[in-house]
């Protein structure tokens, strides 16, 4: 049974997935539950299995591309089975895709009159798509039809289409560019190639213009490249050129960049992956064992490094927080004494590993108890206050930072805290986290005292209203309640939270409470060890 390969979404918040990898080929056969693509959200990482037998018959978007979630990715079929009604069908869902992303985007910039917030979003995406139904210049047209006439040069607005409700067809396509007069390239003053041909000639180093196209209407295609590659005549050895070997290098664009990072030949790299096809592991083999890498490359003065998809919803979230929320930001210090020697005593007594962190975490949720608004997110002009102290805490991981987050703080007793405390952490430092564990938090803790921060102002987590910075412990010269002085253990808080929610005097009470529970946890961990 013929179906459409769909975007999955891999969670709440996941607003687009870029397909990193193929693992099938075009025309390829899969069996049921076979990965066949590697696709990356902005928080994760995940393979699409196919759901029956049958051959990969279109690729609908290339590796690199990104799609929201439901958008169409590829056709499974049977090799021989009509897939013109699915095209077109894949075309629409591209579109309306396509159409909620923009909206989610343009929301900011183009209020809309609605009932609801969730449902907003949906009726403004309806009106957005029946306006765009109407639109004579929007094409109905299956994404294999687009690139068909992109490869032939054929106007879809004047194609009549014979797809399913009027949709065109590759079909429709090419029966248009067969009925259409012939135009010298030469006039059309450019080499007429299908996308994939321009690609490869790059990689092979062929000139376009001197490559006789047999595509439609003369249009050079992928294997005219390869043809004239493998027939021009090759190059002294003393002057190897780009592409000398004459065989087709297969690989993702994380590979390629990788290898242009190590200074590797992605040439010379011998790939281990499915039809030869050459991973990041194999570039850094090759990297590794040296000379199978070639000669590598000058280091350059600067390094192109494109974002991956996490490390680029890091940067809109945090951009997106910076800018709309009133970030204001207070500190306060702190005697640490009490809080080391309470963390001390409830690892002993505990018999499971407690740190200053989980002590630290309960007179966070008992100065939260005090003052709610800021166990609370902001999201729709709505201040939202939680009656869970779901608290994230902050991890850096290669990708960047995440928050996993540690669920009913208030509730759980010392002993279950510094566990879960532990077990969201190792998960997210090994990559095994899941989206549960990132959504779902009231307030974030990002403790850069262990790397030896005094001070910093933490960014906000949307949409939440507050994130409190925990930094060193650090020896002091105190004055003494005996009017002589003393070296004390100290420790100081650097709280932000949106000014436009909550006032900079509550801020200043919070850190007051939060304070005086770390100054003396006693009575907290006594309570927290007998849950």
């Amino acid at each position: 049974m013929a179906y459409i390969v769909k975007m999955p979404k891999l969670g709440l918040e996941m607003k687009s997935g870029e397909l990193s990898v193929w693992l099938v080929g075009e025309g390829e056969a899969v069996t049921e539950g076979e990965p066949i693509a590697e696709i990356e959200s902005e928080k994760t990482t995940a393979e699409i299995s196919a759901k029956e037998d049958g051959v990969l018959r279109r690729v609908l978007l290339a590796e690199g591309e990104s799609t929201a979630p439901g958008g169409s990715v590829a056709i499974v079929a049977e090799a021989d089975e009509d897939i013109s009604d699915l095209e077109a069908e894949a075309g629409g869902g591209a579109d309306e895709a396509a159409s909620e992303a923009e909206t989610a985007e343009a929301d900011a910039e183009e209020p809309e009159t609605t009932a609801a917030s969730s449902g907003s979003q949906s009726a403004v995406t309806r009106q957005k798509s029946a306006a765009s139904e109407t639109d004579a210049s929007d094409v109905r047209a299956s994404p294999r039809a687009k690139q068909v006439a992109e490869e032939l040069g054929v106007d879809l607005t004047t194609v009549e289409g014979t797809g399913y409700q009027g949709s065109i067809t590759e079909e429709d396509v090419e029966a248009a560019a067969e009925s259409a007069p012939s135009e010298p390239a030469a006039e059309q003053g450019e080499v007429r190639a299908s996308p994939r041909a321009k690609q490869v000639a790059e990689e092979l180093g062929v000139d376009l213009t001197t490559v006789e196209g047999t595509g439609y209407q003369g249009s050079i295609t992928e294997d005219d490249v390869e043809a004239a590659a493998e027939s021009a005549p090759s190059e002294p050895a003393e002057e190897p050129s780009e592409g000398a070997a004459g065989k087709r290098v297969f690989a993702p664009p994380s590979a390629r960049r990788l290898a242009r990072e190590l200074g590797v030949d992605i040439e010379r790299v011998t790939g281990s992956g499915k039809n030869g096809r050459i991973t990041e592991s194999d570039v850094r083999a090759a990297a590794e064992s040296g000379g199978e890498a070639g000669e590598a490359e000058p280091e350059p003065v600067e390094m192109e490094r494109p974002l991956s998809g996490m490390r680029r919803t890091i940067a809109d979230r945090l951009g997106e927080s910076y800018r709309e929320s009133v970030h204001v930001t207070v500190n306060r210090g702190a005697d640490a004494e009490e809080l080391l020697a309470a963390a001390s005593a409830a690892d002993d007594a505990l018999g499971v590993d407690v740190s200053i962190s989980d002590v630290l975490m309960l007179a966070v949720s008992a100065a939260l108890d005090e003052y709610p608004a800021f166990n609370a997110t902001f999201e729709d002009d709505v201040h939202q206050l939680h009656e869970a102290h779901n608290v994230c805490i902050a991890v850096d991981i290669d990708e960047g930072l995440i928050a996993p987050v540690v669920r009913d703080v208030d509730s759980l007793s010392l002993a279950e805290l510094a566990a879960e405390r532990q077990a969201v952490t190792q998960r997210a430092l090994s990559g095994d986290f899941t989206m549960d564990d990132l959504t779902g938090g009231t307030f974030t803790i990002s403790n850069l005292g262990v790397l030896g921060v005094e001070s910093f102002d933490p960014i906000i987590n949307p949409p939440q209203v507050a994130i409190l910075g925990v930094n060193t412990i650090r020896r002091e010269v105190v004055p003494t309640d005996e009017g002589d002085v003393a070296v004390r253990k100290r420790i100081s808080f650097s709280l932000s939270f949106d000014h436009r929610i909550v006032d900079g005097a509550d801020a200043a009470r919070f850190l007051g409470s939060l304070v005086e529970h770390v100054e003396n946890p006693w009575p907290l961990v006594i309570a927290a060890g007998g849950r």
